[in-house]
């Protein structure tokens, strides 16, 4: 059985629990023992998940099997005009309207046609697409391998088309929709290449001075925080027979497919980073607080737990986190980040426990839809760890505003390959997505930063 299913089935029925304890249903011991019977019952699960050993398909065949899925998902929608329209009959897709999703779809044809340019047919279904896109106003951007744009207004034959935050929106708020740290950090518009941003974190001097006495100059101490951004891409495959009318069915598809993959990796990266080649050089926020120092309990963003294990950890550890928050971080943007499964079986147990406010935070979330701990919102993302270990940084309680940036490049770039998959009768399709991550707000060994931590103990 799959991990994941395993941990979201305890967390329904610890969800449904405290549904019942806030009816007066079931007590708070029936609660805890349940979250504890849960919790046992998915260890052993997990562990005889681990022995099963399934076939395991050669990538050719996974592929063609997602090809084939991918395209009749296409057809299936195309069948349906494109879209699942609502009740009235109106556009009801991922997109703002109709015309944007059009857009999407035929730039991605566009790109990915290039590869089939010595095909008449293909060739003839591109310039259609081009006119098409010329019809709705709309200007294809062509970059080069850099990702600069090229003089010409046709595609290069290494290039990618650019789809722009101007052009469609709604990719954007896809991915702010599916990655927690996109839509929390501060967003920085870049150029093409590094981009430096000033940081003072001292204030000035303020004076009186007397008549005809001048103010002493503050000299602030300005850092520069640098954003060096990197290109995350992803391949999919993509069917040269897809003509015009394909273009929305096709935008829903690869739209949420490729947001859903980006947005997944800038929470791996930016979250967890260490700078190795595992999160492709970032350093994130995990990251950026373990450099401080070589020993934890110097690192002052960072509360060591009452021990190592989850069990160890009181709801006085989380309350000191929230301590250390400095003043100016916290306001409506500071959060509690932690997986969702960490939640249910470490934070709830232990206000439940405590009782009144705590417990009361709790429940009261549950009847707004609006999950509460200590006062602050939570938000699940789940790269964060659900698996205890020593010295790891399991909760974070941080104002990403003011901690951390992503830097971003206009768009999603989508560009093609017709050498990969040719034996299948497919197109290689790629996205590109150019971002930069700086976690930034980590404190030093002086002073917290608005990004702080709860870590468990070494041993």
């Amino acid at each position: 059985m799959d991990n994941g299913k395993i941990t979201n089935k305890t967390v329904e029925v610890i969800e449904k629990a405290l549904g019942d304890l806030k009816d007066n249903k079931a007590s708070k011991q029936e609660v805890l023992d349940l979250i504890d019977e849960r919790k046992a019952k998915d260890v052993e699960a997990i562990e005889a998940a681990k022995k099963e050993v399934a076939d395991v398909k050669s990538q050719a065949d996974e592929l063609k099997t997602l090809a084939d899925n991918l395209q009749k998902q296409v057809r299936q929608l195309k069948a349906a005009e494109g879209y699942s329209p609502d009740s009235k009959g109106r556009y009801n897709g991922i997109y703002s309207s109709p015309v944007e999703a059009k857009l999407v779809g035929l730039a991605i044809m566009a790109a990915s046609m290039t590869a089939g340019m010595g095909r008449v047919d293909v060739a003839r279904k591109r310039t259609a697409i081009l006119k098409a896109l010329d019809r709705m106003g709309a200007e294809v951007n062509w970059l080069d391998d850099n990702g600069k744009k090229t003089a010409t207004t046709t595609s290069q034959a290494s290039g990618s088309a650019l789809v722009t935050i101007e052009q469609a929106p709604g990719l954007i708020l896809l991915l702010e929709q599916y990655g927690v740290y996109r839509r929390n950090a501060m967003p920085v518009p870049m150029g093409a290449g590094q981009t430096p941003t000033p940081k003072i974190d001292q204030l000035l001097t303020v004076y009186v001075p007397g008549e005809g006495t001048a103010p002493t100059l503050t000299d602030p101490e300005a850092k520069c925080l640098m954003l060096t951004p990197k290109v995350m891409t992803a391949l999919s495959a993509y069917s040269l027979e897809l003509d015009e009318d394909s273009a929305i069915p096709l935008a829903e598809l690869y739209g949420q497919l490729f947001a859903r993959s980006f947005a997944y990796y800038e929470d791996l990266c930016g979250f967890l980073g260490d700078g190795t080649s595992t999160y492709f050089g970032f350093t994130g926020i995990v990251g950026a607080l373990r450099a401080v120092d070589s020993t934890i309990g110097n690192i002052k963003s960072l509360v060591v737990g009452a021990g190592n294990a989850y069990s160890e950890l009181t709801l006085a550890n989380f309350e000191a986190v929230a301590g250390t928050l400095p003043t100016g971080a916290d306001d409506e943007n500071a959060k509690w980040f932690v997986h969702k499964y960490f939640y249910y079986t470490v934070m709830v147990p232990l206000a439940i426990a405590a009782g009144g406010t705590p417990m009361s935070e709790i429940l009261l979330g549950m009847q707004r839809r609006q999950r509460l701990y200590l006062g602050y919102d939570v938000e699940f993302t789940q790269v964060m760890p659900k698996a205890e270990a020593n010295s790891q940084i399991c909760a974070l309680l941080a104002n990403l505003r003011l901690g951390a940036m992503l830097g971003t490049r206009g768009g999603m770039e989508f560009a093609q390959s017709d050498q990969r998959y040719f034996d299948q009768g497919l197109v290689a399709l790629r996205g590109r997505n150019r971002v930069a991550i700086n976690a930034h707000g980590v404190g030093d060994t002086t002073d917290a930063g608005p990004i702080c931590g709860l870590i468990t103990a070494a041993s």
